[in-house]
Order: structure tokens, then sequence, then C-alpha cells
């Protein structure tokens, strides 16, 4: 139990340092503003490396503190007939269709929530958001 609690602790703290991180990077005009499309490579560095890893393979730096190992992203295509499962990761990102116990575990967490809350009630750019992080995944997949 101490060990779930201290995990999800770091995963929100790192995600309010990443959110962090990107207020100083609009200030320098570098990233779109919070409501803007952002792309999927840098949503995915800022929200879901520090458990999946830079190479998505699920080696992150938060990956020892969970009771489930992150999945390897770059296999899901390979893993569904070698098609990707557009659908479904969106459903996993978003976490709006009820599935969030598909990740495996509750220690995942669904961002479909914060990118809404982000878009400041434009849930067109939430959407692209999670498109976005989506479509980055399916260009990781190993043939």
């Amino acid at each position: 139990m101490r060990r779930t609690v201290k995990g999800v602790l770091v995963i929100l703290l790192f995600s309010a340092l990443a959110a962090g991180q990107q207020t100083r990077t609009e200030t320098k005009g570098a990233a779109p503003a919070k409501n803007e499309p952002i792309s999927g490579r840098q949503l995915y560095v800022s929200y879901c490396a520090m458990c999946h890893g830079t190479d998505a393979k699920g080696g992150g730096p938060f990956s020892p503190q969970l009771k489930v190992w992150p999945p390897d992203l770059t296999q899901l295509a390979k893993k569904n007939n070698g098609t990707y499962p557009t659908m479904r990761v969106s459903e996993m990102v978003d976490g709006e269709f009820g599935k969030a116990s598909a990740h495996g575990s509750r220690e995942m967490p669904i961002w479909g929530p914060v990118f809404r809350s982000m878009a400041h009630g434009h849930n067109d750019n939430a959407q692209l958001r999670i498109s976005s992080v989506v479509k980055y995944l399916e260009s990781l997949q190993q043939k």
C-alpha cells in the first residue's frame, strides 16, 4: 500500500513538474499555448516517458516504483496481429470510456481530463492532443 501511494505521489509530482516546464517554455514562445495543438512527441515526452521511457519500451525512470511494469508501446501493432489498435490506444490515453482498469492497474493516469482542463473548454484541442499522442505511438511501432 505504501509503495502504491509513493508511486502515485511521484507520478503526480512529475506531472506537476512537466506542466510547469511546459508553462516556462510557453513564455519563451518556443511551444504552443496550452489551448493550442502540440506535437505528439512533445506530449509523449511530457506525460508518458516518465513510465514508458523515451524509447516507449517501458523502462522509464518511474517504472521500478510501479506494481505493474509499463508495457512496451512499440509492440502494440505486433500484439494486435500487425494492426495498430488506434481506437483502443485512444481510449486508454483518454480514459473517458471507463477503461482505466484496462491499463493493467490504476497506476497509469488517464490524460483526457488533463488535456480537457488545459484546453479551457475547447474540447477539439483536447481531442487533438490525444490524437497526436496516438499517432506518435503509431509511428513508433516495430514491424
